[in-house]
């Protein structure tokens, strides 16, 4: 399981915003990006909060929010363009699911879930195959991106930072 995913120790406090941002923003706002609908955050605002802040003074990056519809499954994949990220589930039903396959994708695999905790962020291996079901209400994530010299950070490397942040896992 850790190294699919591990959760951080902090709450973050930037939930009443985002929702703000998912609810109040004009659809023409949100755009296609990597087969999500998408809405970019403002770096300034989301740099104040404590750990984005700390993280932004050692890393690059761009954070924004991932709609998923309801009746969708995000199918079997590793990202293309990023070794890892940072997630922190937003808004959902209860009703979604995001899987890992640590020993690879097969016709039956074991799988290990991520249960997301409210306020909570999470270092994500992208290059572990994953998936998301999402059963009857959209489901709103915020994602991390690194970016810039920051561009090909390694799940590992995320983690050192994060310990060496002093935030734990």
């Amino acid at each position: 399981m850790e190294n699919c995913f591990r959760a951080i120790e902090y709450k973050c406090p930037l939930r009443p915003y985002l929702l703000d941002v998912i609810f109040v923003s004009e659809p023409s706002h949100w755009v296609d990006y990597y087969n999500f609908k998408a809405i970019l955050l403002n770096p300034d605002f989301i740099r104040q909060d404590q750990f984005l802040g700390d993280l932004s003074q050692k890393r690059e990056y761009m954070a924004g929010l991932l709609e998923i519809p309801e009746s969708t499954v995000y199918n079997w994949h590793v990202d293309t363009d990023r070794h890892c990220g940072l997630n922190m589930l937003v808004y959902d039903d209860g009703q979604s699911r995001c899987l890992f396959a640590p020993k690879g994708e097969q016709v039956v695999m074991p799988v290990v879930e991520l249960k997301y905790e409210p306020d909570t962020f999470y270092a994500f291996n992208t290059k572990i195959p994953h998936s998301v079901l999402n059963f009857t209400k959209k489901r709103y994530m915020f994602s991390l991106e690194f970016i810039g010299k920051d561009y090909r950070l390694t799940y590992d490397t995320l983690l050192s930072d994060i310990k060496e942040l002093g935030y734990g896992y």
